[in-house]
C-alpha cells in the first residue's frame, strides 16, 4: 500500500504544480505574442518590421532566453543554502517580475533581457519544483509525484491560449505579458504555507555539525593523533626487536 501523504507534502506539491503551471504558460505566451510585438517593437529600435526581421530577431530572442535558462544552474548552491522552499519561490518570483516587465518594453533589446531574466527564473523553478517534490514525497511514491507535476507544464500551455483568446484579443500582447505577473501569488503562498523537506533539513543540521569544529582545532587533533599512532608503532616494534634478540 503506498504511504500516506502529510499535509506539508500535499501542500508543497501544489506550489510545485502550480509553479510548473505557469512556467509553461510563460513560456507559451511568448510564442502568441511574438508577431504582433515585433511588429510595434521592430521599428521603435530602428528595424523594419519584415517577416525576414520578425522572424530573425524572433529567433534570437528565443536564444536568449534559452540562454537564461541554461544559467538556471545558478539556482542549486543557493538551494543547498537557503532551502528548496525559499528557492523555489525566488524562481518564481524572478520569471513572474520580469515576465509582467515585458509589457513596458520600448524596444527589442528591452525585450530581449526581460525574456532572459525570466529565463534565468523558469529554467531554476523547473528545476526547483522536481527537486522538491523528490525530496519532500515518499521513496515510493516519487516516480508518481514526478509524473503528475509533469502534468502542471502542460496545463499552462492550455491557460495560456485561453487567456490569449480572452484578454490577448481584447487587449493586446502587453496585457499578455501582465498576466505572467500572477505567478507572485505562488511565491507567498509558498513562503507562507510550505516548508523544507525533511531530507534537505536533516542534510543542513549535518552539515552545520561538522562545522562547528574550527578547522585549526581540526587539524591540530588529526596531527596529534597521527604522532601518537607512530609513536605507538614505533614502541611496539622497537619493543618486538627486544624480545626478538633475547629469544635468539
Amino acid at each position: 500500500m503506498a504511504t500516506r501523504l502529510n499535509r506539508q507534502q500535499i501542500l508543497g506539491f501544489w506550489a510545485s504544480w502550480f509553479g510548473w503551471t505557469l512556467d509553461g504558460m510563460d513560456s507559451f505566451i511568448y510564442a502568441l505574442v511574438l508577431a504582433p510585438a515585433l511588429r510595434e517593437l521592430l521599428p521603435n529600435s530602428g528595424i523594419e518590421a519584415t517577416p525576414a526581421n520578425i522572424s530573425f530577431l524572433g529567433s534570437i530572442l528565443f536564444a536568449l532566453f534559452l540562454l537564461g535558462w541554461g544559467l538556471s544552474f545558478l539556482w542549486g548552491p543557493l538551494a543547498d543554502r537557503f532551502g528548496r522552499a525559499r528557492c523555489l519561490a525566488a524562481t518564481i518570483l524572478v520569471f513572474s517580475v520580469f515576465t509582467g516587465a515585458a509589457a513596458f518594453a520600448h524596444t527589442v533589446w528591452e525585450l530581449g533581457l526581460f525574456r532572459f531574466l525570466a529565463g534565468i527564473g523558469i529554467g531554476g523553478e523547473w528545476a526547483m519544483a522536481g527537486t522538491y517534490v523528490a525530496e519532500a514525497w515518499p521513496e515510493d511514491r516519487r516516480k508518481q509525484g514526478a509524473g503528475y507535476l509533469q502534468t502542471g507544464y502542460y496545463a499552462g500551455f492550455f491557460l495560456a491560449a485561453a487567456l490569449n483568446y480572452t484578454i490577448g484579443a481584447e487587449f493586446g500582447w502587453r496585457a499578455m505579458f501582465l498576466c505572467g505577473a500572477a505567478p507572485v501569488i505562488v511565491t507567498l503562498f509558498t513562503l507562507m504555507r510550505v516548508r523544507e523537506p525533511s531530507r534537505w533539513a536533516e542534510r543542513r543540521g549535518e552539515s552545520r555539525t561538522e562545522r562547528t569544529a574550527s578547522p585549526l582545532a581540526t587539524i591540530f587533533f588529526r596531527t596529534l593523533s597521527a604522532a601518537h599512532h607512530r609513536q605507538h608503532g614505533a614502541g611496539v616494534d622497537c619493543h618486538h626487536r627486544v624480545v626478538g634478540g633475547r629469544g635468539l
